[in-house]
Formats: structure tokens, sequence, C-alpha cells
């Protein structure tokens, strides 16, 4: 006598098939969603390491920030703010002046920022910069800005060159206004460009700065 086998109905396999695929499903969204968390999570903690133990902070603001309530960031309590002023010896900030004056009405620290430029002679950055600013250069070192942009990366720039042309700029604008410089920068970039040959001028280092919860623009530990 044959032995009777006893078989699942075909849908018994089938409804654990698709319960097997949504599980698999779910596990994935779990995976994903602590992935997601866990990189915001990441991203905070870094934002927060960036300004622990700096009790002096502020800002860094551009035209691209638009109007901004300086009273309101000092109630913040900000302490400073750096204005763009001038890019390379043909570029000035289209807020800069209006700015400048309305800072003026609070009790915040005030600098200026000349973005340096790859293209543009030392010569001719500083003279731009002190036609365009003037006196207006606020009570804080003048801080120059240098940063990769459009074809000018790490492998491109011409690096002995504009190490020179740096520390030119940041001499010349030094002895021009009485007043130190900071350059501020990545840490990549500071190691290129900067500090082989400014080992004494002060350093602003941009490690990946947070956002004040109210504007659009950066904001900075004291360097």
């Amino acid at each position: 006598m044959t032995k009777r086998q006893h078989y699942r109905p075909i849908y018994t396999r089938t409804r654990w098939a698709r319960w097997r695929q949504r599980a698999v499903w779910l596990l994935v969204l779990l995976i994903l969603m602590g992935s997601i968390w866990g990189g915001l999570i990441w991203v905070r903690w870094r934002s927060m390491a960036a300004t622990r133990g700096f009790n002096v902070r502020g800002v860094a603001v551009s035209q691209n920030d638009g109007y901004l309530d300086f009273a309101a960031l000092q109630n913040d309590g900000l302490k400073f703010v750096y204005l763009h002023a001038t890019q390379g010896a043909s570029y000035t900030d289209d807020n800069f002046a209006s700015n400048y004056q309305r800072v003026l009405g609070t009790s915040l620290g005030v600098g200026v920022v000349q973005t340096f430029s790859f293209s543009t002679s030392a010569e001719d950055q500083a003279a731009y910069f002190e036609k365009t600013v003037g006196d207006n250069v606020g009570n804080l070192p003048i801080a120059i800005q240098v940063q990769y942009y459009g074809d000018y990366t790490a492998k491109t720039v011409a690096v002995k060159q504009n190490q020179a042309k740096l520390r030119t700029l940041v001499n010349q604008l030094s002895q021009d206004y009485g007043r130190s410089c900071v350059v501020w920068s990545t840490p990549a970039v500071a190691q290129q460009l900067v500090t082989p040959v400014l080992k004494k001028t002060a350093l602003w280092s941009d490690t990946g700065p947070n956002t004040s919860p109210s504007q659009t623009c950066h904001v900075y530990p004291l360097f």
C-alpha cells in the first residue's frame, strides 16, 4: 500500500511568500530609516562639536543672505559679524555698504572679508579692497577667505605662485591698515596654501559651520 503524502495547499505557500516579502521590505525600510536617523544625529553632533568650547560666536554674511536684522542677531547671543566686501579685484558684494552702516547701530564686533582670487595679483586685490572698503573695516582683523572655485582645485591651482600671492596680500593689508589679518579657509586649503607661508597669521578654520535657526547665514566660533 502506497503511503499517502501530505501537501500544503498552493495558496498557503503563496500567502507565506507574500508575508516573507513584506517582512523583507519592512526590514529594509527600518534599516534605511535607521541609517538616515543616524546620519542626522552624526551631522548634529559634528555641528555641535565644531563650536563646543567657544563662547564667542558670530556670523559671516553676504548678499546671498538678503536683509538681516543685526539687532535680532545680537539678541540671539551672537557677538560678531563678518561682512563679505570684495572678491579679487573686480567684484563688490551688493549689500556690503548697507550692511556695514546698519551693523554699526549694534554693539556687535564687525569685520570685513576679502575673497582671495587665484587669477589676480595681490597688488590689484589690495588696491581694489582699499578703494572699495576705505576705512570701513570694523574693529576685528581683516579676513581673507581662501577657497577653491571654478576650475581651481587642489590639483590644478598653482601652489607656489598662490602661496606667494596670498602672503603678499596679507602683508600689504596688514601694513596699510595697521591691523592683523586672519585667513579663513578649510583645513585642506590651509594645509596646501596657507600654513606653509603664513605661520604667524591667525587661521580661521572652516570645519563645517552650523546654521542659525532663524537665518540663512552661517554661525561660526570666533577664531
